[in-house]
């Protein structure tokens, strides 16, 4: 009887024991807690200011160079302007050379010009891609092809390059000036001569509209 009360007794004092120890553990468990969160937040208030600090000590740091910049300035100034002395005091004597190049380029511009309109003159006498894509749909009258008017152009013109890409471009830039009309049958695309009138009309109305 003695043992058991014994026991009980022990039990008790135990739990009571670990009682004390739980709310103690819970006590300093919120403590903690609200001392850390206080210490992070003057964390970051610290963090705030320092990045407050670094910001003004880089503008105080640029303005700073900024004063240092005329003293500089002065000084290459100086330094520049004894330097443009110097070149101007040597200027007459590279004159000479400096009029005979003026001579020989202008030789060579008046040269060059006198090439291109040569070339223009020659130029203007070749017939443009667009007149003989134009005349062959005229003379056919029916619906033509990008393939069969290039083959037409390269059997009568052997010694000049066409090709169909060129030429298909052309059509299209003919379509888009009214100079010609395009059909399209299943997959193929044709093309065809517009008449006179309706050519005319449209370039009218193109220069018109400022085209």
């Amino acid at each position: 009887m003695d043992t058991s009360a014994d026991n009980s007794n022990l039990k008790s004092q135990y739990a009571a024991q670990i009682t004390t120890d739980l709310e103690r553990n819970t006590a300093d468990h919120e403590r903690l807690g609200s001392e850390i969160a206080a210490l992070q937040q003057q964390l970051l208030v610290l963090e705030n200011n320092r990045a407050l600090l670094l910001g003004m000590r880089q503008s105080l740091g640029d303005a700073a160079t900024g004063d240092v910049l005329p003293e500089d300035s002065d000084v290459t100034g100086s330094e520049n302007g004894s330097s443009a002395t110097r070149k101007s005091a040597s200027l007459p004597a590279t004159r000479k050379p400096k009029k005979k190049a003026d001579t020989t380029s202008g030789k060579r511009k008046k040269a060059e010009s006198g090439r291109s309109q040569s070339k223009r003159v020659r130029n203007a006498s070749v017939p443009t891609l667009g007149g003989l894509i134009r005349d062959d749909l005229t003379q056919h009258g029916e619906p033509r092809s990008a393939a069969e008017i290039t083959a037409a152009l390269a059997q009568a013109l052997p010694d000049r390059e066409i090709k169909a890409t060129v030429v298909r471009s052309t059509l299209e830039a003919l379509v888009a000036k009214g100079q010609a009309h395009r059909t399209k049958q299943k997959r193929a695309v044709f093309y065809s001569a517009t008449a006179p009138e309706t050519a005319a009309d449209t370039g009218e109305s193109a220069e018109a509209a400022g085209v």
